[in-house]
């Protein structure tokens, strides 16, 4: 079998907007990251009071001219009115329906191996019991604070970690809430801080403080935690700024909250811990996520897409759902390429998911219960050298075994120095290896291909004789 060679990772441009890697140094995150590698497949959930409206998450209070900050005029005729009355969704926010051990356990019939949970977006909203504000769920504004479950964050990693998956904090870095960020003596003028941290370094510092202590809340308080999954990358030291880059370039302030120091303190309470400070690359980065696309080749290092299931990040009413079959083409495209899956999936303001997402990750799960061999605890393979007409491949070199992928029956071309053994993935069923033209061909017969909407792909394994 081919054994597999990563590209040097310090200093290697992956992305377009993505910074160099640094391999993590501590033994235990390596031993854990090689682990998350195996998973593959995980849940990301946006959820808070912005869904009672049905809006995107956080941006519509952020005061940039772009096309996921629009506001209407039906929740505020000013800025400043939109911005009041979206903060007072807090006093109305009502959840009662929420049900985490129906999510974990949907989760886990898709095959999903980790949760990644907005304990906080860029609004400041907390979705746990924090001691640092006011605008958190358990806040007696809050009419479900009274609930026992109001705790929500607690209750989903409860949950998910009951059904053996691992549990994910997703952060937001800036925080628009807060007067350490936003200060209230001067209007927002854009998704940064809005005075100058060289200027102002006390505010600055009361903010690093305020969310040190956020951090270690999560840290301290909510069980074992796997991920810390860091968003808002234009919150970082100016000279890690990539001018490359068209949204990098709009960052002039600097915006260093310490991740070293935040980093120590989390791993000091939890040992191993991943830490995803998204697009900022470095030593606190470690696996790199692209957003909303699958990059076209595997990039060398440990990466996870994500991609919302329907059309929106958060919870919006009569979503447009991906069907079952492009899910799991996108999760063989992930993984045919070394990647992991977070698929994100929003609740909405009743604590309810939809019943059409409810089926899909039931007949994903069901796909993954047949295919999921060709998936877990694989890495890419490079099947454009070795096969014609497949959509991708992977390999699981102990066990000496390449899988292809693909929905077309007919003849696939094996390129490897050996006459494999073929068999369907699932069933066992053997497949005919024959030589034509010199080349090495495996026969794929049509009834063997699923012909339901519910996952079409069909995968194959390859071993040596």
């Amino acid at each position: 079998m081919r054994t597999l060679v990563l590209l040097p990772a310090l200093g290697i441009r992956l992305l377009a907007a993505q910074a160099p890697y640094i391999p993590p140094s501590d033994p235990l995150v390596r031993e854990k990251l090689a682990r998350w590698q195996d998973l593959k497949f995980g849940l990301l959930m946006h959820w808070g009071p912005y869904s009672q409206w049905g809006v995107v998450e956080s941006w519509s209070i952020c005061p940039e001219d772009e096309d996921w900050c629009r506001r209407d005029t039906v929740h505020g005729r000013t800025y400043t009115d939109y911005v009041r009355n979206y903060e007072a969704l807090q006093r109305t926010f009502d959840p009662v329906k929420f049900d985490p051990a129906k999510w974990a356990r949907a989760a886990k019939g898709a095959g999903m191996k980790y949760v990644v949970f907005t304990t906080k977006h860029h609004d400041g909203f907390c979705m746990f019991d924090t001691r640092t504000t006011d605008h958190r769920i358990t806040s007696p504004d809050c009419p479900f604070h009274t609930d026992p479950r109001a705790d929500v964050t607690k209750g989903i990693f409860d949950a998910f970690r009951a059904e053996g998956l691992w549990a994910g904090a997703y952060f937001s870095k800036p925080d628009w809430h807060s007067n350490d960020y936003w200060w209230r003596i001067f209007p927002p003028k854009d998704r940064s801080v809005n005075f100058l941290p060289t200027k102002h370094p006390e505010r600055w510092q009361a903010f690093k403080d305020f969310t040190y202590a956020q951090i270690e809340e999560l840290m301290t308080g909510y069980g074992p935690v796997d991920i810390l999954w860091l968003d808002g990358g234009w919150v970082r030291p100016f000279n890690s700024i990539d001018t490359s880059v068209a949204w990098q370039k709009a960052i002039t302030i600097e915006q260093d909250i310490d991740m070293p120091r935040i980093a120590a303190m989390a791993r000091e309470h939890q040992p191993g811990l991943l830490v995803v400070d998204r697009t900022v690359g470095g030593a606190y980065e470690n696996y790199i996520t692209p957003e909303g696309h699958v990059p076209d080749t595997d990039p060398g290092v440990p990466w996870e897409t994500c991609l919302p299931m329907g059309t929106s990040w958060s919870w919006v009413p009569n979503e447009r759902y991906k069907s079952t079959d492009d899910i799991i083409r996108t999760l063989v495209q992930v993984v045919s390429r070394g990647g992991s899956l977070l698929l994100n999936v929003a609740p909405g303001p009743d604590g309810q998911l939809d019943s059409t997402a409810y089926v899909r990750l039931k007949e994903v799960g069901e796909w993954l219960k047949v295919n999921g061999e060709a998936v877990y605890g694989t890495k890419a393979f490079p099947a454009d050298e070795y096969a014609d007409d497949i959509e991708g491949a992977t390999e699981k070199e102990k066990d000496h075994a390449v899988y292809y992928f693909g929905d077309q029956g007919g003849a696939w071309y094996w390129g490897g120095p050996k006459k494999p053994v073929a068999s369907i993935v699932g069933s066992g069923r053997r497949l005919n290896v024959r030589s034509r033209d010199g080349k090495t061909w495996i026969d794929i017969p049509a009834d063997v291909l699923p012909t339901h909407e519910r996952g079409r792909m069909v995968a194959v394994k390859l071993r040596s004789r």
